[in-house]
């Protein structure tokens, strides 16, 4: 019992290490974009540091910023970054949560890099 025991963690193992995910790589070195990064692969704190050193609100970061065409807060939950996207769903006024306790977010195993480019949405009244 004990060998069966220590193949099938060695296989788990095994596994998880040959899983990797995603990188996400800048592709520019604009501050929304460095934005974006981190909020897919920063814990929380790195992530609040980015944003103070952007001098940006936070309800601005959470409406106005897109990476890749999508909203950072959508962005950062897509990227399997639970920690950010709680963070920035508190500011985001238009974006809506629902809790299912016996969904948990899929990270996808690829192995690939992704190229983020970000970008601020802008505001416009017209008469």
């Amino acid at each position: 019992m004990r060998t069966f025991s220590s193949v099938l963690l060695g296989a788990c193992l095994l596994g998880a290490s040959a899983a990797q995910a995603a990188i996400y790589v800048a592709g520019d070195k604009s501050p929304e974009t460095r934005l974006c990064v981190s909020a897919a692969m920063d814990n929380a704190f790195g992530f609040v540091m980015k944003m103070r050193q952007s001098h940006l609100t936070t309800r601005y970061i959470a409406h106005r910023i897109s990476c890749n065409g999508k909203n950072i807060t959508a962005f950062a939950y897509d990227a399997g970054n639970i920690q950010n996207y709680r963070k920035l769903s508190r500011y985001n006024r238009s974006y809506v949560e629902i809790k299912d306790l016996a969904q948990v977010p899929a990270l996808k195993a690829t192995g690939t890099v992704v190229v983020i480019q970000g970008g601020s949405e802008a505001l416009f009244i017209s008469n």
